[in-house]
């Protein structure tokens, strides 16, 4: 049967441990010759020497350089690693490697991992990789602690032999035991004072340990605090100077969590800029979001000139019952200002687009003004469809009076769509006349109306000898000379016009019934209207809006 490779290999160094071990406790043996030799003063290394092999994602062999992190664990699966280290080495062509865990520092690994008669567990993890699974660690490794056969927990034995007492055959009445000296230059012999459970130790001077600031519980480190609730809590300010802080993090979380979050108490002056690389060897030299200390936030914008100022396109949607998918509100009642501004540069652009499909009553834009405009246009109006309002005025500059006054005048209402064609003729010497009309005259009308007026004199007689007939019709009964004013009214007959017949009287719909275009002629409160029929969310919000400005 074919043992798995992660044994094999591990057999193997902890052999190679073991003769070094054996060597380093016996004298120097005259069979060994040159540098085979071992002398009872060799040092044991703290080295161990594993091997393995790293796949892709498809399973194929990685080859090349690849960084690997090796990982001591207590246990076979979970809990915080013991120690760990990361090591470059060389793929051959199967992906397969031999590493000497301990090799990144002159210390190796701690002797002190193998001292507590546990299991020691192996975990590998490759970059961008999760870890592969743990290796139980035979006995060989702990060969390690074999190291301090030679002394008492690390200290040579000498370090330990009492003052000569009065009487003894080692006595000396000459000579006394000094005090321990100070030590100043590395290595020194090492005095542990004392500390608490699961702080990490420190030095407080040359030789002398006690316990730090930094906590460990389980897999959480706190620093400031022996209460941590995450990998890392920090109950303190974090400096970092002359560089920038990077962080990453895995994609998932636990549920109800964000992948990053920031937040503060108190903070200092100063902006903040998010930066998102796209590549490995690039800095992006354009940040993805901006805050300034000023409160202006920007994304895609260095330097944004607004509260939020975006460059690039924008998408807002609302799914819930009732949401907007975007608000602007301008406070400042002192001074003219606008909530939303649309401005579109292209040729054939549209600063401010609006649509609404569902229902006869959605509105693509919709405005509300209890006291001004609710709609206001600096140019000309293009409607493709019907117009629909209870008046309907023009309005200029007073021609007498252009700087101090408006005249206003409202537009003819009829049950029919008419068009009105008005004119002069002058009758010629038998008291007769043509009027010509346009080319399209019966092609956009039907059923026409007449109106004959003489001026400078009367005109009993006058009548319409000839009706519209290719767009012309004929005056007779005049004399001779007779000015004659004439009016002819034509119904609609265009293709829209036939379409869309004016219906004059209409039943209000279920949802509209009880409600008014103007509820305050019938003695009825506002909320009455037909707009809070047909939007009542938004008026809702218009009301509420209405209110909070009268209380500033």
């Amino acid at each position: 049967m074919k043992k798995r490779p992660w044994t094999v290999v591990i057999c193997c160094g902890a052999i190679c441990l073991l003769l070094v071990g054996q060597a380093a406790a016996q004298q120097a043996s005259p069979s060994l010759a040159g540098s085979a030799q071992i002398t009872a003063s060799a040092t044991v290394p703290r080295l161990v020497r594993f091997s393995g092999a790293v796949k892709d994602a498809d399973g194929k062999p990685r080859t090349g350089v690849a960084g690997l992190t090796f990982a001591l664990y207590k246990d076979q699966e979970g809990g915080a690693p013991l120690w760990l280290e990361v090591q470059n080495v060389q793929l051959d062509g199967n992906g397969r490697y031999s590493a000497l865990l301990g090799a990144s520092t002159a210390e190796g690994v701690p002797v002190e991992l193998f001292s507590a008669n546990e299991a020691r567990w192996l975990g590998v993890q490759p970059e961008n990789q999760a870890e592969q699974p743990r290796v139980l660690l035979v006995s060989v490794p702990y060969a390690l602690k074999a190291a301090e056969a030679e002394s008492l927990g690390g200290k040579p034995a000498s370090a330990y032999v009492l003052s000569p007492t009065a009487g003894s055959a080692a006595a000396s009445p000459t000579k006394a035991a000094s005090p321990a000296a100070t030590c100043s230059t590395p290595p020194c012999d090492v005095i542990t004072s004392g500390g608490a459970a699961g702080f990490i130790p420190m030095f407080t001077d040359a030789t002398t340990v006690q316990s730090s600031t930094i906590f460990q519980s389980g897999g959480l480190v706190g620093i400031g605090t022996a209460s941590p609730t995450r990998t890392l809590d920090i109950n303190g300010e974090i400096r970092v100077a002359g560089g920038n802080i990077f962080m990453q993090r895995n994609l998932t979380d636990l549920a109800g969590r964000r992948n990053w979050a920031w937040g503060t108490e108190t903070f200092n002056v100063g902006d903040v800029s998010l930066f998102v690389s796209t590549s490995n060897t690039a800095f992006p030299s354009v940040p993805v979001f901006t805050a300034l200390s000023n409160a202006n936030m920007g994304i895609g914008l260095p330097t944004p000139a607004a509260k939020l100022d975006v460059l690039g396109n924008g998408n807002f949607v609302a799914s819930a019952v009732g949401a907007v998918a975007l608000s602007a509100q301008a406070t400042e009642a002192t001074t003219s200002n606008t909530a939303i501004s649309g401005l579109a540069d292209g040729a054939g652009g549209a600063g401010v687009v609006g649509e609404a499909e569902n229902g006869s009553t959605a509105v693509g834009v919709w405005g509300l003004s209890s006291s001004g405009y609710a709609g206001q246009f600096s140019g000309n109006v293009s409607v493709s469809g019907n117009v629909s309002a209870a008046m309907q005025n023009f309005r200029i500059d007073h021609p007498l009076d252009p700087a101090g006054k408006y005249p206003y005048h409202a537009s003819v209402e009829s049950s029919e769509m008419m068009n009105i064609y008005t004119g002069n003729a002058v009758l010629d010497e038998s008291g007769a006349g043509v009027v010509q009309l346009p080319a399209w005259f019966e092609a956009l009308n039907t059923d026409f109306r007449y109106q004959l007026t003489a001026v400078g004199g009367p005109g009993p007689g006058l009548y319409v000898a000839q009706e519209i007939q290719s767009n012309s019709f004929r005056i007779a009964g005049g004399t001779p000379g007779l000015k004659v004013s004439w009016q002819v009214t034509g119904v609609r007959q265009d293709a829209y016009a036939r379409t869309n017949p004016l219906v004059v009287e209409v039943e209000k719909s279920e949802r509209e019934r009880g409600y008014y275009i103007h509820p305050q002629l019938f003695r009825q409160p506002p909320a009455q209207s037909i707009e809070w029929a047909q939007h009542p969310l938004q008026m809702k919000r218009a009301e509420q809006s209405q209110a909070a400005e009268k209380l500033r």
